[in-house]
């Protein structure tokens, strides 16, 4: 059995050089750094280090041995702090998304749930969440991605439909539905963090202006004090009228698109399902609610 100490005398050596530099960068005596770096090489019955006069420095072997113990070393941290996020899952949910409709509604519906829920509004990269599942970062993300795996699963909760929000003074105020082609040349004020909506946007209305705000209260003024158009979803549309706020300004129009419209996932870890089921069965059930009435 070899003790972290010794893993951590070596790693630190290959990265100073000298025997000064572990003692310094780990805070004990040189001695100490000597002693433990023998140590470990009669525990391994290998030869780690050329030694000659006034000099040390790491053979093949050594350079190899060091390589492995930084991988043990940080495989053990990252066993560390699995563990610390998973006891903590226990205890409290932690929920993010890659566009921020569910949350806001989970949001919303948060009082009603007997759980408490930590709730990261910075949308994650489509790319980046399935590893922070894993490692029991969070315990249940929202994406438009299906995940199945061995160790993780999603459930379809119903959708987000984007839309826009207009002026009588913009010449599509008496259209009923509009597509993204309708959409280019116009200015738009949107919230500066939407994930994968502003993907969308971008890409699907090459031709328009966006003029992103990532403060509220800013954004609400812009909004009331200008004729741009701005985006919503049946999810914050449906917020909006419940809240009852109301913007009697502006003509909400449903964007008649196929990519106007992002499938909702929850995914989890399967160990975690019965977990994660009773906020997942509230979300369906107010995203039903949310279609019915439109």
């Amino acid at each position: 059995m070899i003790d972290n100490y010794l893993l951590e005398y070596l790693v630190a050596f290959a990265q100073t050089g000298t025997i000064a530099g572990v003692a310094e960068q780990l805070s004990v005596t040189q001695p100490t750094v000597s002693r433990g770096l023998k140590k470990l090489e009669a525990l391994l019955g290998v030869t780690l280090f050329d030694r000659q006069p006034q000099k040390i420095t790491l053979n093949a072997t050594g350079q190899f041995a060091a390589q492995r113990a930084a991988e043990i070393l940080a495989s053990q941290q990252e066993f560390q702090q699995a563990i610390q996020h998973f006891a903590k899952q226990n205890q409290l949910l932690r929920v993010a998304a890659t566009f921020p409709g569910p949350l806001l509604l989970l949001k919303q519906l948060s009082g009603q749930l007997n759980r408490q829920l930590s709730i990261n509004t910075t949308p994650l990269t489509v790319d980046e969440w399935p590893p922070l599942l894993l490692n029991h970062h969070y315990g249940l993300i929202f994406s438009s991605q299906e995940i199945q795996t061995d160790a993780i699963e999603s459930r379809y909760l119903g959708n987000e439909r984007l839309m826009i929000k207009i002026t009588k003074y913009n010449r599509l105020f008496e259209r009923s539905t509009v597509n993204f082609n309708d959409l280019n040349g116009h200015e738009f004020i949107v919230a500066g963090q939407t994930g994968e909506w502003q993907t969308i946007i971008e890409r699907e209305i090459p031709h328009a202006q966006f003029l992103y705000q990532s403060q509220s209260e800013a954004m609400q003024e812009l909004i009331q004090h200008s004729n741009f158009p701005i985006f919503k979803t049946n999810i914050t549309h449906y917020l909006e009228q419940q809240d009852g706020r109301h913007d009697r300004k502006r003509k909400i129009i449903p964007i008649q698109d196929s990519k106007a419209i992002l499938p909702i996932y929850g995914s989890y870890l399967k160990t975690t399902r019965a977990t994660v089921k009773p906020v997942l069965d509230q979300l369906a059930a107010d995203l039903a609610q949310i279609d019915s009435a439109k």
